[in-house]
């Protein structure tokens, strides 16, 4: 109570001797008598409360104009003026500036992940200017491999895997994502569109394929998908985690404890948890599904970038068409309404006369799996249910009892492909709707003619298609054919309507239900038809339509399903209570979506739904995006942020070390348009990322750390990064953007224990054996064996691991891919220099970016003398050596002068110069 200390519980608590006090008796966080006085006076006095420093919008100050600062000479920009005033206070002076190549090799590996070539450290070192400097970043920003090394923190971030994780940790298609995100990056998608496209590509107005693809970022979290889980309880995890993903990397905060209780420390309440939750709540997936695949909702993605412009454009005049088609007409309305009255009537009469078919028994195949010489996928190939004339011919059909209509039926776990058949009496020839599910893929033949088909991965729901059968009087033949690609098939079948043979099942159908309670879709089906008879040229816009959507169709066989957000219509929207402790079962109150109280509201005059979350998050008065944005940003380029939290702006996270120059950054990074590229320009452009990372011990000492920025950033590079540079030094690396991940090497059980034996590793060949470790398989329960410092993928990681465990260089120096890199970089020193001694400093240059000295040439050159009388004496060790890994050793070089060069790159690629980043 402000002004009246003695009614103040605070000072009740931290004064009392009984077990109220507060900290509690036996804690280590104890008040000091100075401390309590301390908080009795600020009582006294007002106490006066100011918000965090994370929670107001950032106002940063004019900093000092270089030309005006006495250092004028090395402060090139306003971030060097703010460290420079920084280190002025601690009495500090700024480092000098590093050597060209070590510059180079470092601004190489932050932008692009990859070291120099020997031909671009030959041109920095003999013109190192400022000019030349500027000139090598445009064309490291440029390049498309600087996407790749910006993708990396993103798929830590965004959980990204191609697994689902959990029990026999299934496969999902997730790397289109990956790919968008790449191409994002290169293309400098400003951040404030990136977050638009992540959070809510799919509810942008005309989403094209790449913006709801982008909203797969919300997708790629774990799925629990094993038997025996609850479907909702896994649905609400996930959006449990949605939330938090979102919280952490756009805002910087710790949610997470919120489900259960008002934050400890942070102003979130458990109710603003829930409304944050809200917005990821209305979604149409069900926690369900089948374990493995793409779960609902998915979207089907086409591939190829031409065919893909294609579908826009099919999809632009599908959308006019309609509009065409659909256009008011009142004089045709009601002619149209006099129709149906009457055709109803008569369709009624009809109706009540008509004796339904009668469905016979139904008769299931055995499960057929896919044929190995085939090339055809199993949707594809014709099986002998499909080839034979007569159903009776084929053996091995059992009756199945347990298969009852209009209930979903799942099947076994596997890939395999299964046929159901039925006979249906008709008195009369009549047209049959009939609805289906399956999971996955399904066609259906009335007849011998194929009715429909859907060439799909999903998991069996009822009512997923709809099919209109033509029967004829007396037996007609029913054949359904279900692909399984993998976990557990199903299977859905219900019969709709019947109607009279002259109109389509699914116009009478309509025209029998009251036109009071008729669907959007029915009223749309009589338009279409009714207009179909009667106007002139609607037949052939309805058949370019269709011919139209053929082609779409045709153009989506080539895509792949993955998983993506989608919206519930509103007549469908789910509630959001506040769940007790976060149990599913135990709803309290009821909440609408809407943002932490904390923070500034949410526009009154939006849906709110997704799409507004998103773009509250990119208001000019949010005080947290652009902060923890360009923390973010800083981290990637000195390893640490301006606050070392990065993964915490709020009250139990560090404050900034310079929290001037971040209010600045995050103002003009808004200022700029979001403009990610310009943002990284500017910080390796200053003048203090171009320090030294050398320094005397008394400045390590007394700032270890580097919070004062008085030196460059000095640390081991993480083992994605590591691996990628062997590649690229060894000469093998391959270059494609994009594409299927792929399997390099790894011990061949590495996967079968965790899936229970059910998965094999499979080892790429050729070129994929040598791709970048962006495109490494991901199992989420099993990662890849030579990512040692990174995270299991299992939820939202934004804080860079670095480490210097002995599995780094147990790794380095043992795995199969590093030591053929070894190899690699051996055989480029053959060939690029002609004496041992030039070839040792050819290697150690091209790794290192700098000569070595003299007593380091020594030790190498005496190892290099040594090993090469060995393996000369001792031939089988040196082949050994050489046919490490797939690659074939070049038979030009003699075998013991190979062997020796692969022991002495091999030592290069392991010292600590390498290792870490210049």
């Amino acid at each position: 109570m402000p002004g009246a200390p003695d009614d103040s519980i605070l000072v009740h608590r931290i004064t009392a001797t009984d077990d109220t006090v507060m900290p509690p008796h036996g804690s280590n966080l104890q008040l000091s008598a100075n401390d309590k006085a301390t908080l009795r006076r600020w009582i006294t006095e007002g106490a006066e409360w100011t918000p965090h420093w994370a929670f107001t919008s950032p106002r940063p100050p004019t900093a000092k104009p270089k030309d005006e600062h006495p250092t004028a000479s090395w402060t090139h920009s306003s971030i060097d003026a703010y460290v420079l005033a920084k280190l002025e206070t601690a009495s500090r002076l700024q480092n000098k500036a590093a050597s060209a190549s070590a510059l180079l090799r470092r601004v190489c590996l932050d932008l692009t992940g990859l070291p120099p070539t020997p031909e671009q450290l030959d041109a920095f070192v003999a013109d190192p200017t400022d000019a030349a400097y500027e000139r090598i970043v445009d064309q490291l920003l440029a390049s498309d491999h600087y996407g790749e090394r910006m993708a990396w923190p993103w798929l830590q971030a965004s959980r990204y895997a191609d697994t689902d994780g959990y029990q026999a940790d299934p496969t999902r298609i997730a790397w289109p994502w990956r790919d968008w995100l790449v191409r994002s990056l290169n293309a400098n998608l400003p951040f404030d569109q990136f977050t638009l496209e992540t959070l809510a590509g799919d509810l942008l107005p005309n989403a094209t394929q790449d913006q709801r693809l982008a909203s797969g970022f919300l997708r790629n979290n774990a799925h629990n998908g094993e038997g025996g889980r609850i479907s909702e309880e896994t649905r609400i995890e996930n959006c449990f985690d949605r939330t938090e993903t979102m919280a952490t990397v756009w805002m910087g905060m710790t949610f997470e404890c919120a489900r259960c209780h008002d934050h400890k420390y942070d102003p979130i309440t458990q109710r603003d948890y829930y409304r944050l939750f809200a917005f990821f709540n209305q979604t149409s997936e069900t926690g369900g599904g089948r374990s493995g695949g793409n779960l609902p909702p998915t979207m089907r993605y086409v591939r190829d970038v031409a065919k893909r412009t294609r579908l826009v454009a099919v999809e632009t005049e599908i959308a006019k068409l309609d509009g065409q088609l659909r256009q008011a007409n009142e004089s045709l309305d009601q002619e149209q309404a006099v129709w149906e009255a009457e055709t109803s009537s008569k369709v009624s009469a009809a109706h009540q006369a008509m004796k339904p078919s009668q469905l016979g028994v139904w008769l299931r195949s055995p499960n057929i799996s896919p044929s190995k010489d085939s090339n055809n996928s199993m949707f594809a190939e014709v099986f002998e249910p499909e080839a034979q004339v007569t159903f009776s011919a084929i053996n091995g059909w059992k009756h199945d009892a347990d298969l009852i209509d209009g209930k979903a039926h799942v099947f076994e776990q596997g890939q395999y492909t299964t046929y159901f058949h039925r006979t249906i009496e008709a008195v009369t020839a009549r047209n049959m709707l009939i609805s289906l599910g399956s999971d996955d893929a399904l066609k259906v033949w009335c007849n011998r003619e194929l009715i429909l088909q859907n060439d799909t991965r999903r998991g069996v729901q009822a009512n997923q298609d709809l099919a209109e059968a033509k029967l004829h009087a007396g037996s007609n033949d029913l054949l359904i054919k279900i692909v399984n690609y993998g976990g557990a098939g199903g299977f859905y079948f219900r019969r709709v309507e019947e109607s009279v043979a002259d109109l389509p099942s699914y116009v009478a159908s309509s025209l029998l239900t009251p036109s009071e309670t008729r669907s959007d879709v029915q009223r749309d089906s009589l338009q279409r038809y009714f207009r179909s008879q009667q106007v002139s040229g609607y037949v052939d816009q309805v058949r370019q339509q269709k011919e139209l959507r053929n082609e779409r169709a045709k153009l989506l066989a080539d895509g792949l399903d993955v998983s993506v957000m989608d919206a519930l219509p509103r007549s469908r929207r789910r509630n959001t209570f506040v769940l007790e402790r976060g149990n599913y079962e135990q709803p309290q109150d009821l909440v609408e979506a809407n943002t932490p109280s904390f923070l500034p509201p949410l526009p009154t005059d939006v849906a709110p739904d997704r799409l507004a979350l998103a773009h509250w998050l990119i208001s000019s008065d949010h005080p947290l995006t652009a902060r923890v944005a360009v923390n973010r940003a800083w981290q990637t380029f000195f390893g640490r942020g301006l606050v070392a939290t990065t993964e915490d702006f709020g009250r139990q996270g560090d404050r900034p070390s310079h929290p001037e120059l971040l209010d600045w950054l995050a103002a003009d990074f808004v200022k700029n348009g979001w403009d990610v590229k310009r943002l990284h320009r500017m910080i390796v452009h200053s003048r203090t990322y171009r320090q030294s990372s050398a320094a005397t011990p008394a400045a390590f000492a007394t700032d270890p750390h580097n919070e004062l920025l008085g030196r460059s950033s000095r640390y081991r590079l993480p083992s994605w990064m590591l691996r990628d540079q062997a590649l690229a030094l060894s000469g093998r690396m391959t270059t494609r953007i994009g594409g299927k991940p792929v399997n390099p090497y790894q011990p061949k059980d590495i996967w079968a224990e965790a899936t229970f034996g059910t998965i094999r590793y499979q080892q790429s060949q050729g070129a994929d054996l040598y791709r970048r470790s962006i495109y490494v398989f991901w199992r989420r329960i099993v990662g890849p064996t030579m990512f040692f410092d990174t995270q299991a993928r299992q939820a939202c990681v934004v804080k860079a691991s670095i480490t210097n465990t002995p599995l780094h260089a147990l790794t380095t120096m043992n795995e199969t891919g590093f030591i053929e890199s070894a190899r690699g970089l051996a055989n480029r020193a053959w060939h690029a220099q002609n004496s041992p001694e030039s070839r040792l400093d050819w290697i150690f240059r091209t790794a290192t970016a700098r000569f070595p000295t003299p007593a380091e040439r020594s030790i190498l050159a005496t190892r290099m003398k040594d090993t090469n009388a060995y393996f000369t004496n001792n031939p089988g060790a040196a082949k050994l050596l050489v046919t490490v890994g797939d690659a074939l050793p070049d038979a030009t070089i003699p075998t013991a002068q190979l062997a020796a060069l692969t022991v002495l790159s091999s030592i290069v690629l392991n010292l600590d110069e390498v290792l870490t980043r210049p």
